[in-house]
């Protein structure tokens, strides 16, 4: 589910890889926050331990220079 001016930057594959994404934005200054793919990802969660694929949300403005930022930290590794 998309909120009404936030737009979905990536799909990370699980919790952590979301986790280091978003604490990576949120350090250069990009607002953004997580949401399951899925309706059924919290039960995942539950039964399996982790969902399967998490989205990284940023407000529409900032999704140019979020994506800038992501291509730029993905080349370092």
């Amino acid at each position: 589910m998309v909120e009404h001016g936030w737009v979905v930057l990536v799909e990370a594959g699980n919790d952590v890889e979301a986790d280091i994404i978003s604490g990576f934005l949120q350090d250069k200054g990009i607002p953004n926050k997580k949401a399951d793919s899925s309706p059924y990802a919290g039960a995942m969660r539950v039964i399996g331990g982790q969902a399967v694929e998490v989205q990284i949300l940023v407000p529409e403005p900032f999704l140019k220079k979020a994506k800038e930022l992501l291509e730029s930290f993905e080349a370092d590794f």
